[in-house]
């Protein structure tokens, strides 16, 4: 995960990479193999999403999500664990039986959406389980710093 490692902030941790699950390509290469004759359509689908399982990075840091999808086109996400507004997680018949599902994340900048991720619905709760102790570590901060204020105030 070059991206999300290179786009850390300063006292910026990863606390959570997103596990991809390969079996999440199963489907496309059993067409592709399966209806290759077809004008090799199904095959090409079948190495394009491959091509674009190797290039999805999603992670989650004790300030931010970070992600990135896409090889030539690319779509990448870095948003602050305060302004999500809503983590959706759905899993499809072939999910179920492999353990992957598609997070879809909204922001105030639009609607990211990220494939074959494994076990989605415990990387969702952790998404907003992180985004609580973000919260709460925010009010602390601003708690300390407004009894550092008015303790300096009545020391003068």
């Amino acid at each position: 995960m070059a991206y999300v490692e290179s786009n850390l902030g300063k006292n910026e941790v990863i606390v959570k990479k997103a596990d991809l699950n390969p079996l999440f390509l199963l489907g496309a290469w059993i067409k592709g193999i399966l209806f290759f004759w077809l004008l090799f359509i199904p095959l090409i689908k079948a190495v394009i999403a491959t091509i674009r399982f190797f290039n999805i990075e999603l992670a989650i840091t004790n300030k931010r999500i970070i992600g990135k999808v896409g090889v030539l086109n690319t779509s990448t996400l870095d948003t602050p664990l305060n302004k999500i507004q809503t983590v959706g997680e759905k899993q499809p018949f072939f999910g179920k039986i492999f353990n992957y599902s598609k997070v879809t994340i909204t922001t105030a900048a639009g609607v990211f959406t990220f494939d074959c991720i494994k076990s989605g619905a415990q990387f969702k709760n952790m998404i907003m389980a992180q985004a609580d102790q973000f919260e709460e570590d925010r009010i602390k901060q601003q708690a300390n710093e407004m009894a550092n204020a008015m303790a300096n105030a009545i020391n003068k």
